[in-house]
């Protein structure tokens, strides 16, 4: 024990830089420190409450593990998170250590927590000694979802306003006027000029 306290190494949840919200997504890190003695595999059994968060994804990128024992696998019907993985040669040790990004959806508003039930981190000495001396477990609060917001009325298309229409209608008759005078312009014209045709080659025959 005294040699376990000695070497050190804890497995915690970054904290959260603000209250994730229900109905939204949010993301938290899984870390390592260990800053006595390098350490070459780490495992954990984390648990979240089924009825406030979901996982819906993983991500191993810039973790400090990359040889995976056991491939991080959750489940929302038991609310676990599993994962082992390992460190090669010459092993991790420092503080801050990322071991995986977990991507949560919150489900409902309200106190939540994300408790260890099991977690190791061994020693790169050869016998794989747990020198994990702290889980250190995140409490958060889950805050109410925003407000849903009333969809933006679409405007009406052209012919399903009443005033276009009405224009349009207006435009059509005038047109049509203009159109009917035109004609009758036109008749008068061709009236008057063979009246006059008429009358002219009635002078020449007298």
């Amino acid at each position: 024990l005294a040699q376990a306290q000695q070497l050190g190494a804890s497995l915690y949840i970054s904290p959260l830089t603000e209250n994730p919200r229900a109905l939204s997504n949010f993301t938290v890190t899984i870390k390592a420190d260990s800053l006595g003695e390098p350490v070459n595999a780490v495992r954990g059994v984390l648990t979240f409450p089924r009825d406030r968060l979901e996982i819906i994804g993983i991500s191993k990128i810039g973790s400090i593990l990359n040889l995976w024992v056991e491939e991080p696998r959750f489940s929302n019907v038991d609310g676990t998170l599993k994962f082992q993985g390992g460190v090669p040669n010459p092993g991790f040790m420092g503080s801050g250590g990322t071991v995986l990004h977990v991507i949560f959806r919150a489900k409902s508003a309200g106190a939540t927590s994300l408790i260890w039930k099991e977690g190791e981190v061994l020693a790169n000495d050869g016998k794989g000694t747990n020198i994990l001396t702290g889980l250190q477990n995140l409490d958060f609060f889950v805050d109410e979802a925003f407000a849903a917001q009333a969809p933006e009325k679409a405007s009406p298309a052209w012919w399903q306003n009443p005033l276009i229409i009405i224009n349009l209608i207006l435009l059509a008759i005038i047109f049509l006027i203009g159109v009917v005078f035109l004609e009758k312009t036109i008749l008068n014209y061709h009236d008057r000029h063979s009246h006059h045709e008429s009358h002219d080659d009635g002078d020449q025959h007298t």
